[in-house]
């Protein structure tokens, strides 16, 4: 973007691709009949908060800022989880939640920083864009756990994007029409069917079945595993090197993903103790 489609074509593209993949699957499973009368607002609103504005804030603010800005700025998401999670729910966060968030979102900030991020001016309105786009997309995590603890992640992705896709045709529809495809190069087809697979239908799915068996910032905190992964692959492919800076970023965000998994509960007490 925006060589060779614009974003908002490409957001379009992925959630028509997304939304016809999910319904081919539908025909494969036996799910409960969806309950409209109870659900279409809970659906309307994590389609919009989880698929098209959530998509199209992201591809947009990428493509006016830096990929390294983009994925440093996504490192909020796991916060505005636990604050959206206490203010909805009244679920106030647990010592243990607060310190991993903490402990993993500085690991992860501390390993992107050193790739190369850089904020200024010039990247300011992409930076704005990818920002609010975490904030949706921490909604819909808390939102969605309703639906994935009702149906089944196939179906509710089915009619998230089903309704995703009505959402952004008016931006979208027009520019995909447009787009050139005979002039886009086979290397960035291939890149161009990852998106629309992996990012955008797999992970999709598996995110809604780890909503539906976890809560919305456990599953959000694993965002911190994702530049300590890019970091090992680097590693493993001989484009990067490990330094104890490195490591010492990858035990922290380690140490945060585990806390909030809540394998261990940090307790903090003001009462002294008696003899």
């Amino acid at each position: 973007m925006p060589a060779y489609i614009s974003a908002e074509g490409f957001v379009w593209l992925r959630i028509l691709t997304a939304f016809t993949l999910f319904s081919i699957c539908s025909l494969f499973i036996t799910d409960k009949a969806i309950e409209w009368r109870n659900d279409w607002k809970r659906f309307a609103v994590c389609a919009f908060f989880g698929t098209a504005a959530n998509m199209f804030m992201f591809f947009k603010g990428l493509s006016m800022t830096k990929p390294i800005n983009g994925a440093v700025l996504m490192l909020f998401t796991p916060l505005f989880v636990a604050i959206i999670e206490h203010w909805i729910q009244k679920k106030k966060p647990s010592l243990s939640m607060t310190v991993g968030i903490s402990i993993g979102a500085l690991g992860a900030f501390l390993l992107m920083w050193g790739k190369g991020a850089q904020f200024s001016s010039v990247t300011l309105e992409g930076d704005i864009w990818v920002s609010v786009n975490a904030l949706f997309y921490a909604i819909y995590l808390v939102l969605a756990k309703k639906l994935a603890n009702k149906y089944h992640a196939i179906t509710v992705n089915k009619v998230m994007f089903g309704m995703g896709l009505l959402y952004i045709a008016p931006l979208g529809a027009l520019p995909l029409l447009q787009t050139s495809f005979s002039a886009i190069p086979g290397d960035i087809w291939l890149k161009i069917g990852y998106i629309l697979f992996f990012t955008s239908f797999l992970v999709y799915m598996l995110n809604m079945y780890g909503i539906k068996h976890a809560s919305g910032s456990l599953v959000g905190i694993y965002i911190y595993l994702q530049p300590l992964l890019a970091t090992l692959i680097a590693i493993l492919l001989g484009r990067d090197e490990l330094t104890p800076e490195k490591a010492m970023y990858a035990i922290m965000i380690t140490m945060g993903v585990w806390l909030v998994s809540g394998k261990y509960n940090l307790k903090m007490s003001l009462r002294p103790k008696k003899d």
